[in-house]
């Protein structure tokens, strides 16, 4: 538990925010960098069509010692519908798909290692992780019928000191 407390001991209430849209648009703003202790995000990292944009973002966002929480599978809503032996190139496929967001085209699905290394290098230190934890999505106890997630669990912090004078 993450509580913050005025200087005479009382708990502060926490400022929460939450917003409906594309994560992009609000939050890769000026008025967001370094603004925020915390960033916690539940079955969204893989509905983002570029996770390592998604990462820089959130590392501006935070302030130094920041954390990042998340929980959720790596399931990758915008990939690409696949190839198949009858395309006779890339340019075919890309063109029986051109109706389509071209996002679908252009994101890549990651690893949970590939997406370690990446949060490395964005400056992400991570200090907790469960990998593995199963997840129920729209069950219901009446039916037989479930959809059942193998999902990572993380808790990373931004690097303590600012970076070259900016959060």
């Amino acid at each position: 538990s993450i509580m913050n407390y005025e200087e005479n001991g009382t708990p502060m209430m926490p400022i929460f925010s939450m917003a409906a849209g594309d994560f992009v648009s609000i939050y890769n703003n000026p008025k967001e960098i370094g603004k925020w202790d915390c960033v916690c995000s539940c079955f969204f990292m893989d509905a983002c069509p570029n996770i390592v944009e998604i990462l820089q973002i959130i590392h501006k966002m935070l302030k130094p010692g920041g954390f990042l929480m998340n929980f959720g599978p790596l399931l990758y809503h915008w990939s690409g519908p696949p190839m198949r032996p009858d395309d006779a190139s890339r340019d075919a496929y890309q063109d029986r798909f051109k109706h389509l967001d071209d996002r679908y085209m252009k994101s890549v699905d990651l690893s949970y290692e590939d997406i370690k290394e990446i949060m490395k290098k964005v400056g992400f230190e991570v200090v907790e992780e469960h990998v593995g934890m199963e997840s129920f999505y729209t069950a219901d106890q009446r039916s037989m019928q479930s959809t059942m997630y193998s999902c990572v669990n993380f808790v990373a912090r931004k690097e303590q000191r600012p970076e070259n004078g900016n959060s």
